[in-house]
């Protein structure tokens, strides 16, 4: 009998070995902040839709930033400004930064992709023995995505 093979996502949090990844802790404390922006949102009297996308673009950026720090990925850090972009969004002119809102969640997509590549790579390598990347339609699919949401922001910037 083959013995079961563990997950992309339960690698992710830890499943193989004893000690938990990076990517445990940065999840966590995505979530963590997460929560917490959805109950001081309403308590800070800000406009609970309008706030959303930032709340959520700045835990995924702290989340980042977790896993940068931990897993000595320091080019990750540039996460820090994507979430003090996001937070821009709760600034009295938040109807005027709609391009820094934009230039956030490409930082945080594109670092979202290259953290989970990275880690898919990894995961190929210990589980399978091989040396398998990304397939090419996710890497593809995930770039339409940026430059599609690059000339967004140019749209935004040009209006």
């Amino acid at each position: 009998m083959v013995p079961a093979r563990t997950g992309f996502a339960p690698y992710l949090f830890g499943a193989i070995s004893l000690e938990r990844p990076p990517f445990f802790y940065a999840y966590g404390g995505m979530w963590l902040h997460l929560l917490l922006g959805l109950v001081l949102v309403p308590m800070l009297a800000l406009p609970f839709l309008d706030s959303l996308s930032a709340v959520v673009i700045a835990s995924l950026s702290l989340g980042i930033i977790v896993y940068s720090v931990l897993a000595r990925e320091y080019g990750l850090l540039i996460n820090v400004l994507s979430y003090g972009l996001s937070l821009v969004q709760f600034t009295p002119l938040r109807g005027q930064h709609a391009p820094l809102m934009t230039a956030a969640i490409l930082i945080a997509v594109a670092s979202c992709y290259l953290i989970l590549s990275q880690q898919y790579r990894r995961y190929i390598k210990e589980v399978f023995g091989g040396e398998h990347g990304i397939p090419m339609w996710i890497a593809g699919l995930a770039l339409l995505v940026l430059i599609t949401l690059f000339l967004y922001g140019l749209t935004l910037v040009n209006s």
